[in-house]
């Protein structure tokens, strides 16, 4: 018996394939907003002809939504609707904005009192993740970016939040990750970095000395929730021929206070 090709999710549409690979992530995102619109789930059909994809693309997509639980699938029906990891999402991208808002008066303090690029820092995981920025009015700045990603290991916003997690997961961190150098200053020994983290609870703020970035000086302290879970961090950063390692430790105290005002804000 012959089935013509297509009428399956799982047959192979080449020539569809080609005229649609360049679009997959937006593709991904139409899939994720017909979801969106419906109750009861749908099916790839029906998916196939909302975002006008071929249905083996369509059912290649979802099965990655799926394995990364974005979606769900009622395997009863053969029907896809949104996963509650998108839920979390949003509610980490609400999370973040609504601290943008609450942090900026220290912020715009500390860019007034400093005249450096000032940032604001989202914990996401195993990384850091630049929310907020505010440019230093003088002639040579930073070229960070809002939405970037960052180490915790070697910029001194990330290692201000690995010290103030707790033990188990520091030390959790630490075998996921790979301390690889960024410059000849970044720490690359795990027992380095925990003598580091040590002197950072001491003091209550951390200090990168070009360690991620050659030439660039950040000093950073601590952000955290009302259940005293640290979640971001705020910094203040600037080529080393202007934020030299004493001016910057000077500093580490100010944002200190700076980071708890905004943590009781948060009700800590």
């Amino acid at each position: 018996m012959h089935i013509p090709k297509g009428d399956y999710p799982e047959d192979n549409c080449k020539e569809n394939e080609k005229r649609n690979s360049t679009s997959t992530p937006v593709k991904t995102m139409e899939v994720l907003e017909v979801l969106a619109t419906s109750r009861n789930g749908l099916g790839v059909t029906e998916i196939s002809r909302m975002v006008d994809l071929n249905k083996s693309t369509v059912y290649r997509i979802l099965m990655a939504l799926v394995d990364k639980q974005y979606v769900l699938k009622d395997e009863s029906i053969k029907r896809y609707r949104l996963g509650f990891k998108l839920l979390l999402l949003s509610n980490q991208a609400l999370d973040s904005l609504e601290l943008r808002k609450i942090a900026r008066p220290e912020l715009n303090e500390l860019s007034r009192l400093s005249s450096e690029t000032v940032h604001l820092v989202w914990l996401e995981r195993d990384e850091g993740v630049y929310v907020e920025k505010i440019d230093t009015p003088e002639g040579v700045g930073l070229l960070s970016r809002v939405g970037n990603r960052l180490p915790l290991y070697s910029t001194g916003v990330g290692k201000a939040m690995l010290a103030f997690m707790d033990d188990n997961r520091i030390q959790s961190y630490l075998q996921r990750v790979t301390l690889m150098p960024k410059t000849s200053y970044t720490i690359i020994s795990a027992e380095q970095l925990q003598m580091e983290i040590m002197e950072i609870r001491k003091n209550g703020y951390a200090v990168d000395h070009q360690e991620n970035r050659l030439g660039v000086v950040c000093v950073a302290a601590p952000i955290f929730d009302s259940n005293g879970n640290v979640i971001a961090a705020i910094s203040v950063s600037g080529p080393n021929f202007r934020l030299s390692e004493e001016k910057a430790n000077s500093f580490g105290p100010i944002l200190k206070g700076k980071a708890l005002q905004v943590s009781e804000k948060l009700g800590y």
